[in-house]
């Protein structure tokens, strides 16, 4: 367990804004603590909607005893899509101040840039040390070897924004936001991205991604929630390390990509499924990167628990 004067705050409540994910949908119906966003824009039906890429955003704002602070976990991926949505949802980006990068993969930082000149304060970026690191590679199905983009500090450093390095656990924003840092790989059944290599003195090794990090938030009378970029340690090592770190067992809401998708994680779906159901979340949100086949199973054996995503989509949790 942590020391407690570096354990997250407790909140009242947290509301989680979708800025870039996999999935766009104008009909996607609101519920109790949902909001969709509204096709119409100034009593029209404009020829325009909001950008999904295969990426994710969040823009997260955590509430207690009549403040809040906001942060942003991941940056999208192209240079269009973010701005784009920042845009056409007329969002508010003032008082952030903190950007937290999952991991150095060009689908949760590649926008960086764009969304770094969208924010108006002198921002901090948190990543893990090797978020940064080049060269990497992943070997496509086909056999070929595809360059994963280079990530440059400068894009911080050239916006005067700050960085700060992640390798462990990490409260920010006013302590309400806990980064887990390096995240333990104890089970058998997840493992990061086949395929996934790095050059090191000359020769091509796996790479473990270990720069994937999460952000927890400990939610009042209601226990955690565990907020996911892609989850490369496997969203049940993540979750399972945020109840070590914390102390807490209770956990309220995973949301995320839980990178679940395509034929070498076949075999890791129904172990995932039946420790998510022991773990017992009262909200689940798989996205970006979770998979078609994956969110199935989970909606079908899970129906009052998952939550569908879509850009422009509002979470406030606790959902009543």
């Amino acid at each position: 367990m942590l020391d407690p004067s570096i354990s997250p705050t407790p909140v009242d409540r947290v509301e989680i804004y979708i800025l870039v994910d996999n999935y766009v949908d104008g009909g996607l119906p609101a519920s109790s603590g949902v909001r969709r966003y509204s096709l119409g824009h100034d009593g029209n039906l404009p020829i325009n909607s909001f950008l999904a890429e295969h990426a994710i955003s969040l823009i997260i704002t955590a509430f207690v005893d009549g403040k809040s602070h906001r942060i942003i976990l991941d940056a999208g991926c192209s240079p269009e899509a973010l701005p784009h949505n920042i845009d056409f949802g007329n969002v508010d980006l003032n008082g952030i101040t903190d950007v937290v990068i999952s991991h150095g993969h060009e689908d949760h930082m590649g926008a960086l840039p764009q969304l770094l000149s969208r924010i108006p304060n002198s921002a901090k970026v948190y990543a893990h040390p090797t978020a940064f690191f080049s060269p990497r590679f992943y070997l496509a199905d086909a056999g070929e070897l595809l360059r994963e983009p280079v990530f440059e500090k400068e894009w911080i450093t050239s916006a005067r924004a700050e960085l700060v390095e992640t390798p462990g656990p990490t409260v920010i924003g006013d302590g309400l936001f806990l980064i887990t840092g390096e995240i333990p790989r104890k089970n058998n059944f997840e493992r990061a991205l086949p395929g996934s290599l790095m050059e090191v003195d000359g020769h091509l090794v796996p790479d473990n991604i270990l720069d994937d990090q999460a952000v927890i938030i400990l939610l009042k009378e209601h226990g955690l929630m565990v907020l996911t970029g892609c989850a490369h340690a496997g969203v049940i090592n993540t979750v399972d390390y945020a109840r070590q770190l914390t102390g807490i067992d209770r956990v309220y809401a995973v949301m995320g990509g839980f990178h679940l998708s395509g034929e070498p994680f076949q075999g890791a779906l129904e172990p995932t499924l039946k420790a998510l159901r022991k773990i017992d979340p009262k909200v689940l949100v798989p996205m970006h990167c979770t998979g078609i086949e994956a969110k199935s199973m989970f909606y079908s054996k899970m129906p009052d628990r998952v939550k569908v995503s879509g850009v422009g989509t509002t979470f406030n949790f606790p959902l009543s």
